[in-house]
């Protein structure tokens, strides 16, 4: 649990205008505490991946690139960040925190469809790209037929065009409230904003999707 001591320098910190820091595990680095990823213990001695910082107790953070998250569990960082024996396997690490990302990238498109910030449909899509119209990035699922595909890359000229490889045309197609979905472009916006950093941020974890 954060200390009352920790808890009043944030405080502090929010209230002066200044966003609370952390040290990675990994590099030893201070950065924004939003910028780090958020690990807590849990009572069996595996540890949490808190990506949303949201389980309370103490947390320890690392840095969303891969390097940083494999050298916090080979040098047995969190033990010792924690003060406990913790069970940690470098690769096991990555899988989960690269499932949590997904989970986010996947809730994401969800809010953009009820926000009316997706355009679906590859008909749609190439006509607001050829339109000019304000699409800050454009998915396309796994299983995108060739010939679309390269079509709405051609379209989408010098706007992020990601393939993920989790998300076919039935995932992608749940999603956005429809059967199936090959294409989905996003309006600029905070929904957009996000959803690109956060395909950022996998990046780092999982490589290029």
């Amino acid at each position: 649990m954060m200390t009352p001591a920790a808890g009043s320098r944030s405080r502090s910190l929010v209230a002066a205008g200044r966003k609370p820091q952390r040290t990675c595990l990994g590099c030893r680095e201070t950065f924004d505490q939003h910028c780090l990823i958020r690990f807590v213990p849990a009572p069996d001695g595996t540890l949490l991946v808190d990506y949303r910082r949201k389980l309370p107790g103490r947390g320890a953070y690392v840095c969303a690139r891969r390097q940083c998250l494999l050298q916090a569990a080979a040098k047995s960082g969190f033990s010792r960040s924690f003060k406990r024996e913790l069970r940690v396997e470098g690769q096991q690490l990555l899988a989960r925190v690269a499932e949590q990302q997904r989970q986010a990238i996947d809730n994401l498109i969800g809010m953009a469809r009820k926000a009316g910030q997706g355009v679906g449909g590859s008909n749609l899509v190439l006509g607001e790209l050829q339109r000019g119209s304000d699409i800050a990035l454009v998915l396309l699922a796994k299983d995108v037929s060739a010939g679309i595909g390269d079509k709405v890359r051609r379209a989408a000229g010098n706007r992020p065009v990601r393939q993920p490889d989790w998300l076919d045309k039935s995932r992608l197609g749940v999603l956005c409230g429809r059967a199936e979905r090959s294409v989905l472009a996003l309006r600029s916006g905070p929904i957009a904003e996000k959803l690109l950093y956060e395909f950022s941020r996998y990046d780092q974890i999982a490589g290029d999707c």
